[in-house]
């Protein structure tokens, strides 16, 4: 497995919040071996907010412009809806 995928895989699982951990941990573990390289540089991108600024973004709908410029940012709230 590619380091890239196992070091996102466990920071998505590992992020300090049990929600955020079963969100993007949830979706890491459905969808990481479909993501293309840009989709995984712009995971990795988002794995840098904080908890606080993802859970306003993903749970809350606060709009957040530089999580939502990231392409992948849609395919993880599509995820959070059908789950």
């Amino acid at each position: 497995m590619n380091i890239l995928i196992k070091k996102l895989l466990y920071r998505s699982n590992h992020r300090g919040t049990k929600e955020m951990d079963l969100l993007l941990g949830g979706f890491a573990n459905a969808h990481i071996k479909h993501l293309t390289e840009k989709e995984l540089q712009e995971f990795e991108s988002l794995l840098e907010f904080t908890d606080k600024e993802l859970s306003l973004w993903l749970i809350d709908n606060k709009s957040n412009l530089d999580i939502e410029k990231l392409s992948v940012s849609k395919k993880i709230k599509s995820f959070k809806i059908k789950n």
